[in-house]
């Protein structure tokens, strides 16, 4: 997917994710310059390890179809 981001669109979604996440925003950079998602852990690991505990909760998140959509999309099937 080519999204044809400016240089002004690209700096707006950069600080608005890195304030979002948490994350400083050279990181960030980083990581979409090298393809490494290792930045996402700390974010990511406790959200995980609340579904590996409440299969319940796993459950309702993989019934929701906007998440199997986006799950589809990061898989290549979709």
């Amino acid at each position: 997917m080519d999204f044809n981001l400016t240089p002004e669109q690209q700096n707006a979604i950069l600080s608005a994710a890195s304030k979002k996440l948490g994350i400083s925003r050279e990181k960030l950079e980083e990581a979409a310059r090298t393809n490494n998602l290792g930045v996402f852990e700390k974010i990511a690991a406790p959200k995980v390890q609340q579904y590996a505990n409440n299969p319940k909760e796993l459950e309702r998140f993989l019934s929701d179809p906007k998440n199997l959509a986006i799950i589809k999309k990061m898989i290549g099937g979709g």
